[in-house]
């Protein structure tokens, strides 16, 4: 039978069960939740909240806005408050990130750029769902937390692509009370600005959607002045590294197919080569085939002449930023790569005479056309001789490296005999060289080395060995890199900072390569290009093979269709270390071992030579703050006489 309970007994047990409901109650009332946003931004009466972010940033849709830099303070009346001091010909980005507090009073916001002597841009980003983004693929490369909802793909105010120019936002929707919606801001400044201070005035107005924020009051406009101080340096419009990403699908959710004849498809790759221009790159196309017939070559003329000749960059063609009237920097050879991963079979004597074929016919279209500006490369074989799980010493392995690697040298060999054909000097076309493996691995034995066998060195940045490719570029031979993750190189994926893709320029400029290669910029999911952005479903590199996405598909999310290229804030990381790369240059040629001294500060060790010292994780700050001021010191450098 049940224990009889005291009176004393019963109050006792019943205060002791309501202890964990009182506890509670008083964490409540003493507790107070982390603030999404610091006192560095500012709010209106109707409960719109802007913030500043560095353009490296990478705040959520509901991640906390903390001040990165006192550039970035909105409420200091500091002298750093969204002032930089600049380069000619350099672009400039930073972020306003806006909320609202109270979606029945605002829930759109108006922003606004007064006319200025100095071109700018507005965007606003699109949000995706990160899952599955361990970055596992790929080296163990450290991430940003996941799932969470990152900002990536920058739809832009007006979208123009040829004679087609879009408005695809007016007033910006708010999302849900307190989450985050990023506003991209860009300033170029051109080659003409006067050195000073340029003033950039840009207002910020609540909205409850077409109407003001409060029936009884005028909207309420935050305005936000951003001073930039021209120094007398210029970024060169030719490029120091040759960035190159890959069209892999062609233009076929832009609406124009795979057709290469038609014009509609031409406009459209002039449309993306406008943009890779626009951020110091290079995009060049996988596909369509090879040109064969005289209608092919004319086919091939009318999509990419402009580009090779620089028309396409001009004023004339209302051309906008950094590279006007400069050709390409470089250019792949419209030949097809024929080797993936393995090679069957050796040469034979007839691919070779094709290949001289091939070479001789494309010189000639250079020095008709006037493309001499233009460096130019063969891409026949990709990744063939990447590690296995065979010894370099098996004999089945060295066989067939120094099968492989003798047909490397005998298609070089094809391709110079081909170009210095009827006593030409150029264009020298240099066959790539791209792998997993560092070259070091063959260099001692004659039969599999790779030593003046090929002249263009790619490898993956994990087996980029530095002190090698050094020596191959003192020889006059080109070394690039492309992507691998940490230590080696800042990885590629959505949930990164934007450090990571910044690093790709700086790491460039500090070991001196000359290239770099993106293997895909716009491979993603046909049916979700805007929600699955990456080459394979299970890839959790996030964003792999896309770096710009389909403006014809941007009605998926909501806005008009605009064919043309939409960038990606990493698109822009890796931009703005391109930019990085040539203030560097410039610093070095005034300042030389000041310049020096600060870039192996900001990157002790990258490449092949973290990864030989043993470096877990990279060696360059993730956090922005060390990035902006070591930009601001390199320009500091350049305003010193």
């Amino acid at each position: 039978m049940p224990l009889i309970v005291s009176t004393t007994g019963r109050r006792a047990r019943q205060f002791l069960l309501a202890l964990p409901v009182l506890a509670l109650c008083t964490w409540g009332l003493i507790h107070k939740p982390a603030p999404v946003y610091d006192d560095s931004c500012l709010s209106s009466p109707a409960g719109l909240v802007v913030c500043a972010a560095s353009d490296m940033a990478r705040i959520t849709r509901d991640g906390i806005s903390q001040l990165e830099h006192p550039r970035f303070d909105l409420a200091s009346s500091s002298p750093q408050r969204l002032h930089w001091t600049v380069a000619r010909n350099e672009t400039i980005g930073f972020q306003l990130i806006l909320r609202s507090e109270d979606l029945g009073s605002t829930n759109r916001v108006s922003v606004d750029i007064a006319d200025s002597d100095i071109p700018a841009s507005l965007y606003q980003a699109h949000y995706l769902r990160v899952k599955n983004a361990g970055y596992r693929w790929g080296p163990a490369t450290r991430v940003l937390p996941y799932p969470a909802d990152y900002p990536d793909a920058l739809i832009p105010r007006q979208q123009q692509c040829g004679t087609d120019n879009t408005e695809l936002f007016d007033a910006i929707r708010l999302p849900a009370k307190g989450l985050n919606q990023s506003v991209w801001v860009e300033m170029y400044i051109p080659d003409d600005a006067l050195t000073g201070e340029h003033l950039i005035k840009i207002k910020v107005t609540d909205m409850l959607d077409d109407a003001p924020a409060s029936e009884s009051d005028s909207p309420v406009s935050i305005e936000l002045p951003v001073l930039l101080s021209v120094i007398d340096a210029t970024i060169p419009h030719r490029t120091s590294i040759d960035a190159i990403g890959e069209i892999y699908r062609s233009y076929r959710l832009e609406g124009v197919g795979d057709d290469r004849s038609q014009q509609n498809w031409q406009q459209m790759a002039q449309c993306y080569q406008t943009l890779a221009h626009q951020h110091r790159m290079v995009f060049i196309e996988r596909t369509p085939d090879e040109p064969v017939s005289p209608q092919d070559w004319q086919d091939y003329l009318a999509a990419y002449q402009p580009a090779l000749s620089g028309e396409l960059f001009s004023k004339a063609q209302g051309y906008v930023g950094t590279g006007t009237n400069t050709p390409i920097s470089i250019w792949r050879t419209p030949w097809t790569q024929e080797h993936d991963v393995t090679v069957e079979e050796s040469m034979s004597e007839a691919e070779l005479a094709a290949y001289t074929l091939r070479a001789d016919v494309w010189a000639d279209l250079v020095n008709t056309n006037g493309w001499q500006d233009t460096r130019y490369f063969a891409y026949a074989f990709d990744e063939v001789d990447g590690p296995t799980k065979l010894a370099e010493s098996a004999p089945e392995r060295h066989q067939y490296i120094a099968r492989v690697h003798g047909d490397m040298q005998h298609i070089q060999q094809a391709i110079d005999k081909g170009t210095t054909a009827n006593g030409r000097e150029q264009p020298a076309i240099d066959l790539m060289w791209t792998s997993h493996s560092d070259p070091t691995v063959w260099l001692k034995d004659p039969q599999t080395t790779l030593v003046d066998r090929v002249r263009l060195w790619a490898p993956n940045a994990h087996a980029a060995n530095t002190q090698f490719l050094a020596q191959r570029m003192a020889l006059g031979e080109q070394a690039w890199f492309y992507h691998s993750g940490h230590p080696a190189v800042g990885g590629h994926s959505i949930n990164l900072p934007g450090t990571d893709m910044r690093s790709w320029g700086v790491i460039g400029a500090r070991y001196g390569l000359q290239g770099q290669l993106m293997w895909a910029v716009n491979l993603g999911n046909d049916e979700l290009p805007f929600a699955q952005p990456s080459y394979k479903p299970d890839d959790d590199r996030v964003g792999n093979g896309v770096m710009v996405y389909p403006g014809n598909q941007l009605p998926r999310i909501g806005f008009p269709a605009a064919p043309g290229p939409i960038p990606s804030m990493r698109l822009k990381a890796w931009h703005r270390g391109l930019q990085d790369a040539e203030l560097y240059h410039l610093a070095r040629q005034r300042h030389p071992e000041e310049a020096d001294a600060l870039i192996k500060t900001l990157i002790p060790r990258a490449l092949g030579e973290a990864v030989a010292h043993g470096d877990q994780s990279p060696t360059w700050p993730s956090e922005s703050a060390a990035w902006i001021q070591w930009r601001d010191d390199l320009l500091a450098l350049l305003s010193r006489n």
